[in-house]
């Protein structure tokens, strides 16, 4: 969550958010390389692969919020 004060410019909650989002793919980064490797461990653990689904969907829901609100491009 990005917390501001009701006098900061556009550019520096711009920058806030830009530092969240960036921040938030470095950790589903992370939780997918654990699945993974969960997944190396015990190929047919079904709820690893669930889980790996809902990350990636959750995944793609937060970029798409983030260029829904910040009207950029995103590449996955």
């Amino acid at each position: 969550m990005v917390y501001y004060k009701e006098d900061s410019s556009r550019a520096s909650i711009i920058e806030q958010v830009k530092s969240a989002y960036d921040w938030a793919q470095e950790e589903f980064t992370k939780v997918g390389k654990r699945y993974e490797e969960a997944l190396k461990i015990k190929l047919n653990f079904y709820e690893v692969v669930l889980g790996l689904g809902q990350q990636h969907i959750e995944q793609v829901k937060f970029s798409w919020y983030y260029a829904d609100g910040t009207e950029s491009d995103l590449e996955l």
